[in-house]
């Protein structure tokens, strides 16, 4: 049997997949055959219960407008030939045989009601489920109608965390845990907002920054359509429209801060997966300060990752403090979160994992911490989309006295996932357990709790200017001065 994989419910956030290559599959690699569907009980993590102080902070607000039919056009860049480095593959996706759609369906629908945390299936009533969409599955046309069926059948769950994919879908998961996802577009992440897509990253060097946009720019319309008229954009939305392949363009209307809309011509080009790397380590300017910004713990090599960039930042010289940035960070696999931590915390439990029969300890790896970081204070900094690992990290960090944490509470986002794999390539992430802390509390729907609560947006201020970056350097400095008195 193929070996089971445990992680934490990862948490869609407000980034458009097609632009940052998150979501949609655009392209993707075959994955190996899957066997039949296997499940265990796997360990867990818990952090501290801590009364929040309360600072709050009011952001800038971005301007309003719309897009305008008179906005100054950049005159178009160059579109150079379409790149001859080649997208990863989709999958075709063969239709299934009924006998094995059959099987299929009366396998997932068994799991959930034989393994599904939550024994009132969250108020749904599974067996009336099963007789919507067994006949739904059973007759579908095309291998898409049966994935969809499965895939609505269980989100009627509502637990934000099970989830079922099909072979396109799991094969575009496997390709960026692994690195390997490329696609065309432009290279930016992007907020959606009431205005339209607020742009919070750009891949260094990549089409958007060489056509001179810039991080708090904000896309109006994309093609002449308004960004926030989804339904005029088809199932893909704005994102569909902004990538395709590479060397051919695309129209945006932007407004930058303080300055009228503005048409930006930006020619698309292959985007690879380090474009926008999992974590970043620098100094902040001016300081002694690090700063640690780590976006996923959906990677195997993140640990070691980190390892090597804050050790070359330590080769700079001591740091005051380290500042560790998960604020949109959705979380990824336990193993990679036990192992990110134990950088930091040198072993111990920080909480368990049960199922319906079973409970285990949740415990950080001995040996493996960043010796020349035992003294230096450090600060989480939390938001609402901080979910799941994410979570576990800051509370562990919270719970050990490692860390403060500032900013707002994280999602409540913390069940694990187990995941089964089929013949045909499709997956189901089922939420079969749940973490709590070592007193016994839930994080979930409750969150992480931060030391020093800092309401805002901090998405939309330049880092010099954020709010919760400035109240963990207070922290960080506060720390310190406490060490120094002894």
């Amino acid at each position: 049997m193929q070996a089971r994989r445990l992680r934490l419910a990862t948490r869609v956030l407000v980034l458009l997949a097609a632009l940052l290559g998150a979501c949609d599959p655009l392209d993707a690699r075959l994955p190996p055959v899957a066997q039949e569907p296997t499940a265990t009980a796997l360990p867990t993590a818990a952090p501290p219960t801590v009364t929040p102080i309360a600072p709050t902070v009011t952001p800038t607000p971005l301007p309003t407008a719309t897009p305008s039919p008179t906005a100054t056009a950049t005159p178009p860049t160059a579109t150079p030939p379409p790149t001859a480095a080649p997208l990863t593959p989709e999958p075709t996706l063969p239709m299934p045989a009924a006998d094995e759609r059959a099987r299929m369906f009366e396998q997932i629908w068994s799991l959930v009601r034989d393994r599904y945390i939550y024994t009132d299936y969250r108020g749904v009533d599974w067996q009336a489920a099963r007789q919507t969409y067994e006949p739904r599955a059973a007759g579908a046309a095309t291998p898409e109608e049966f994935y969809q069926a499965l895939r609505e059948m269980i989100a009627l769950l509502g637990d934000d965390h099970s989830r079922f994919e099909s072979p396109r879908e799991t094969a575009e998961e496997e390709a960026r845990s692994s690195g390997q996802w490329r696609y065309g577009g432009i290279g930016v992440n992007i907020r959606e907002h009431s205005e339209g897509g607020l742009i919070t990253r750009l891949a260094p060097g990549g089409p958007a920054e060489t056509a001179g946009l810039r991080p708090r720019d904000l896309i109006l319309a994309v093609g002449g359509v308004v960004f926030t008229d989804t339904a005029a954009f088809g199932p893909g939305g704005p994102s569909a429209a902004v990538r395709g392949a590479p060397g051919t363009a695309v129209e945006l209307t932007v407004r930058s801060p303080g300055a009228p809309p503005r048409e930006v011509v930006v020619t698309r080009q292959l985007i690879d997966d380090d474009a926008f790397p999992p974590i970043m380590a620098q100094r902040l300017p001016g300081s002694q300060v690090g700063l640690l910004t780590i976006d996923t713990f959906d990677r195997a090599d993140l640990a070691e990752r980190i390892r090597a960039q804050v050790e070359v930042l330590l080769d700079g010289g001591p740091l005051e403090g380290l500042i560790v940035d998960v604020r949109d960070n959705g979380g990824g696999f336990i193993d990679t979160l036990l192992h990110t931590l134990a950088l930091f915390v040198d072993g111990g439990s920080i909480g368990t994992s049960s199922s319906r029969d079973t409970r285990d300890q949740v415990r950080i790896p001995g040996g493996e911490t960043i010796a020349r970081l035992d003294r230096t204070p450090i600060v989480v900094l939390t938001s609402a989309e901080t979910a799941s690992a994410a979570e576990m990290f800051a509370a562990a960090l919270q719970l050990s006295g490692r860390a403060r944490v500032v900013g707002t509470p994280s999602a409540g986002n913390t069940e694990n996932l187990l995941e089964h794999n089929f013949p045909d390539g499709s997956r189901l992430w089922l939420a079969e357990f749940a973490y709590r802390l070592p007193d016994g509390t839930s994080l979930e729907g409750r969150g992480v709790l931060p030391n020093r609560v800092v309401e805002a947006e901090w998405w939309r201020f330049d880092p010099a200017d954020d709010p919760q970056l400035k109240a963990a350097i207070e922290e960080l400095r506060a720390a310190d001065s406490v060490d120094a008195r002894g």
